[in-house]
């Protein structure tokens, strides 16, 4: 009888192939802790509804804020910021558990104030180093200061972003602000709920009475009760249930495709208005257009009028033919999703409606009389106290679209009647009761009742297009005759506000004056109007009724100020700023030739021999600048003495004579490139001459060629301005 041996404990937990497991054959060693993961990090502050222009700044300011904030504190990934007007939302990615390490160093008492001559630590020492937790023998020398060196670790992140939460809201600023609490905190609506997350762990923070929570608010009227988060990353997704797109680009993209949808059964589109697009995606959370339909009545409206009280003042996208013709639809906006369109769509049309009739009881009233017996009117409108009334600033405007229409005879194909007379009607439609209820459609309306009142249509256009360009990238007037008008109105306003000392001051420009000068820039440059404008300014300020000591000065303060706007233009474009001022000299008495110039310049400036020529033309400007030498009378080759002297008047002679063909015929780059072609015989001039020689007769000679090349190449530009 065999008897079979009973297993012990360890024998049956062998394996198959008889091999006793590692962790039961010896006792389990202890492993490192884990690091913990970074995790990502959310605020969420949740407000009453912000007002639509406040919303894109302020999460800028988070974003720069929250990056600031957090640099050198502790490690972490991408930042970015969304919203809508009831939540500002920040995401940080991938944040360490805790912050960096920090050392730091703190400067004390001088070197000789560490010890005592028997070895022994000062009184100074010693309480310098207490101060920072350390002992003396601690503090260490550096060019003869005593140092303290602190090493602290790092503090845990959700230590660091309870404070970072309250300084970054704490430190945004708003148009306008309110407080609701007895705390006294101001923001720009009131808070409501704070969602601050860490990983799944909440961020506990309190500020305005609110604490901080995992609770996730949708839409207030249509979304459920709030939702607990437990996940950032689930963020977006709750509340786009509750009703929410949180991400501006993303609502921006679905608030476009649904207008295009909205509107294809009627054939036409929403009109591209950037402004509008930009304030509804920040108006709304969830946007959904509703199609509407105007009454046939009310089409018979001016269309800037319609366009004008649906966009302005209600917020609705008018539907356009693809002729840019109004359509009798309209599109709103509303937040979020619902079974009642129908219902939006009347209130809608109701609220609409009571604003075009309005619009057409005023249009009626002022269709009553002609813009011509509205004159008189004007004496009661005050323009500006030093400068008189409406009625006064007509006058001068008409006074320098005469004195332009009189300049610009030869060069431009101008009706001087019809100019004149827009002149002293452009702002007539001030009084009417239609642009006193919408000061927008100044000159629009102009430009309507004239057509009313069977004015010539050149008439018409000027004055509904007198305050052209509006903005910067908008149309100028498309007529000669308005190009001029809206000249003298800009003319008018920058002379008379710089003689009432008016002028612009860092940010503050209330007249619009740097506006304006950059329309009076861009009218001569497009339209091609070659109008002396330092004369143009000389005018204007002769026409303006405040007493000016030394009008002189003040045309040139003018001409430098309308400068300035060039320039920028000029640089928007792609000009290098030494281009730009190589052309100053002489550019304001033909802006659109020293345009030209401007071109050559940037054309010929690749040619090899450019930027040493221009060197080389800077040391002859140097050099009659230092001699002080006005003198214009051209050179006499007979005086002059040395070889270098007959090449280079010779090659000069030649070069100016063919540059001036070009010239004249208004190419630019081909005379500057053959004015280029004496560069070889100006380095040999300066190689083998003196010119300041103690011969008077013979320096004033090479001064004179000096001065006849430097009046060659200005006909273009002035290459001294010209860096290498």
């Amino acid at each position: 009888m065999s008897l079979k041996k009973k297993k012990s404990p360890l024998e049956a937990m062998a394996f198959s192939d008889g091999q006793i497991p590692y962790e039961a054959g010896r006792k389990k060693a202890s492993s490192p802790p884990r690091k913990a993961p970074a995790r990502d990090f959310l605020l969420d502050v949740h407000t009453e509804p912000l007002p639509a222009r406040f919303v894109a700044p302020v999460l800028e300011q988070l974003r720069t804020g929250a990056a600031k904030w957090l640099e050198g504190k502790a490690p972490h990934g991408e930042i970015s910021v969304s919203g809508t007007l009831r939540h500002l939302i920040v995401t940080v990615k991938s944040v360490s558990p805790k912050g960096h390490d920090k050392s730091e160093k703190f400067k004390g008492p001088k070197e000789q104030a560490w010890k005592l001559p028997d070895g022994k630590f000062t009184p100074a020492a010693e309480g310098f180093a207490r101060k920072y937790g350390l002992c003396a023998a601690d503090l260490k020398p550096e060019d003869g200061i005593l140092y303290a060196e602190v090493h602290s670790k790092g503090e845990a992140s959700s230590a660091l972003l309870q404070a970072m939460i309250l300084d970054l809201l704490k430190s945004l600023q708003f148009p306008k602000s309110m407080t609701w609490e007895p705390s006294g905190f101001k923001f720009g609506r009131p808070i409501r709920a704070l969602t601050c997350l860490l990983g799944d762990k909440v961020v506990a923070v309190e500020l305005a009475g609110v604490k901080s929570g995992r609770a996730v608010y949708g839409h207030p009227v249509l979304a459920k009760a709030p939702t607990v988060l437990k996940d950032p990353s689930k963020h977006s997704a709750v509340l786009r249930q509750g009703l929410v797109i949180i991400d501006p680009a993303e609502r921006r993209e679905y608030l476009l495709k649904a207008l295009e949808l909205t509107t294809k059964k009627t054939g036409g589109r929403t009109e591209d208005d950037a402004e509008l697009i930009d304030e509804t995606v920040f108006m709304v959370e969830h946007p959904v257009p509703i199609l509407s339909k105007l009454r046939e009545e009310h089409m018979k409206l001016p269309a800037a009028l319609l366009k004008l009280v649906m966009k302005k003042q209600l917020k609705f996208f008018p539907v356009m033919a693809r002729d840019g013709s109004l359509l009798p639809y309209f599109v709103g906006v509303r937040d979020g999703l619902s079974c009642g369109n129908a219902l939006v769509r009347e209130g809608y049309q109701r609220v609409l409606e009571a604003r075009f009739n309005d619009a057409a009881f005023f249009l009626g009233r002022d269709a009553a009389s002609t813009l011509e017996s509205k004159l008189p009117l004007l004496e009661r409108v005050m323009y500006q106290k030093a400068l008189g009334s409406i009625s006064q600033k007509a006058a001068r405007v008409e006074s320098l679209v005469s004195w332009m229409g009189s300049h610009l005879r030869h060069t431009a194909p101008i009706d001087e009647r019809a100019a004149s007379s827009a002149a002293r009607l452009v702002y007539a439609d001030l009084v009417t009761d239609v642009v006193r209820e919408f000061p927008e459609l100044q000159g629009q309306m102009g430009g309507v009742y004239a057509r009313n009142d069977g004015l010539d249509e050149r008439v018409a256009l000027a004055i509904e297009q007198f305050y052209f360009p509006v903005a910067a990238k908008t149309p100028i007037p498309a007529t000669p005759e308005a190009a001029v008008v809206s000249l003298a109105g800009k003319l008018d306003s920058l002379s008379g506000c710089f003689a009432a000392g008016l002028i612009p001051t860092g940010s503050s420009d209330p007249y619009a004056l740097r506006r304006q000068a950059l329309g009076v820039v861009r009218i001569l440059l497009e339209k091609q109007l070659p109008l002396d404008l330092e004369q143009a300014l000389e005018e204007a300020v002769k026409l303006q009724p405040v007493v000016v000591p030394g009008p002189g000065k003040l045309s040139a303060q003018l001409a430098d100020f309308v400068w300035g706007r060039a320039q920028s233009l000029f640089e928007e474009m792609g000009y290098a700023s030494d281009e730009v001022r190589s052309i100053r000299e002489g550019a304001l008495k033909d802006l659109p030739n020293a345009f030209r110039r401007l071109a050559a310049v940037r054309a010929v400036r690749r040619e090899p021999a450019f930027e040493s020529l221009a060197a080389s033309f800077k040391r002859a400007a140097n050099i009659l600048r230092q001699a002080k030498s006005e003198n214009s009378e051209p050179p006499d080759r007979a005086l002059l003495q040395d070889e270098a002297d007959f090449d280079l008047y010779d090659a000069l002679v030649g070069a100016e004579g063919a540059a001036n063909d070009r010239i004249v015929r208004g190419d630019f780059e081909g005379g500057l490139k053959s004015l280029v072609a004496v560069k070889p015989f100006l380095d040999l001039f300066f190689e083998k001459v003196m010119v300041m020689v103690e011969d008077e007769s013979l320096k004033r000679q090479r001064l004179a060629l000096l001065g006849k090349l430097a009046r060659a190449f200005k006909r273009v530009a002035d290459l001294s301005e010209i860096q290498s």
